[in-house]
């Protein structure tokens, strides 16, 4: 790092010392000193050559990130970013998949930031692989990362993976990581004690139905705290109850009620009713996982149990234009239709 003069200024001047760091720097990266894409000397060295403390130096350093000008890649160092500064946050959207109630968290997360940050999207479609890609092509790029983690490959790597990212630049969207390192902002659902909760809150419905089945698919990308709910519900009320993974509609009954997660397992449920003269919402019941326009009026509505997806992206943008490192219950709910 150029010296001329600067380092005699640190010792008197009126000017904060970390930020004649930073005017250092910057005037350094003006005169060609360093170039885009090279790496800057460490905290340690700044420290030492121009005796000053390490925590004045990192205050610069996380100044200079903020602003754009320098990206940090874990266990490298500093570099000159290879994008010209524009004032505005770069934030990296990592989705599970293209669907409509995924559409309303970017859209709600992108329109509440605004114009104080540019948002890119990418879709890692279950796969830790694929989050892997992501993350190590665009690591320190970024102002913050904000993940959907929703794998089917869900493990030790995948949380790893994640780990990469500093915890303050991280933002869990939808569902939390257990034992994840770090102090990070989160947007979550608490599907065990939320799902409970709508249920009793649909007792007077539910009641006219003797057995309930909860088809829940195979894959880590659904939330096993799903069966633990309905679990304690069939049991605190004493209901009759099935857990599978696939419909058989040979099991179907009269005065049988349906938890679906997926919406094929919700056409199958309503197609046999229709072939069989049983009236959904009368013989047979259905309550569908997440709300969609289509849920609304297939079949004169299916009821649903649902989280608010436009107030789960708001929240998160929230979080970031705050800078709150909290965690959020994002609301849960069941909307009643004639299904039900």
């Amino acid at each position: 790092m150029s010296s001329s003069g600067e380092s005699i200024i640190f010792g008197d001047s009126h000017i904060p010392k970390y930020q004649q760091v930073i005017n250092l720097i910057k005037s350094d990266i003006e005169l060609g000193i360093f170039k885009q894409g090279e790496r800057i000397p460490s905290i340690n060295e700044t420290s030492e050559d121009f005796y000053l403390s390490r925590d004045t130096v990192e205050k610069a350093y996380n100044k200079l990130r903020e602003e754009g000008i320098l990206v940090s890649v874990p266990g490298k160092g500093y570099y000159v970013n290879t994008i010209e500064p524009t004032g505005q946050l770069r934030v990296l959207l990592a989705i599970n998949k293209i669907s409509t109630h995924k559409k309303k968290i970017v859209s709600a997360f992108v329109e509440t930031l605004g114009e104080e940050a540019i948002v890119e999207t990418f879709v890692h479609h279950y796969s830790t692989e694929k989050l892997e890609r992501i993350i190590n092509e665009n690591l320190g790029k970024f102002s913050y990362y904000a993940i959907i983690p929703c794998f089917k490959d869900f493990s030790d790597k995948t949380q790893k993976i994640i780990e990469k990212i500093p915890s303050d630049k991280l933002i869990l969207i939808d569902k939390d990581v257990d034992d994840l390192a770090g102090k990070y902002k989160a947007v979550c659902e608490n599907f065990e004690e939320d799902t409970r909760q709508v249920l009793i809150s649909a007792l007077d419905a539910i009641n006219k139905y003797e057995k309930l089945y909860f088809i829940f698919p195979d894959g880590n990308q659904h939330r096993p705290e799903l069966i633990t709910s309905f679990k304690r519900f069939c049991t605190e009320y004493h209901f009759d109850y099935c857990i599978t993974n696939v419909f058989d509609p040979t099991w179907v009954r009269p005065k049988d009620l349906y938890l679906v997660v997926e919406d094929d397992d919700l056409v199958d449920i309503i197609k046999y009713c229709k072939n069989n003269q049983l009236a959904v919402g009368q013989d047979v019941g259905i309550i569908s996982y997440n709300d969609t326009p289509l849920k609304e009026v297939l079949h004169d509505g299916i009821a649903v149990i649902s989280t608010d997806f436009q107030k789960m992206g708001e929240t998160a943008a929230q979080l970031i234009l705050e800078k709150r490192n909290e965690k959020v219950r994002n609301p849960f709910y069941l909307i009643r239709r004639p299904s039900l």
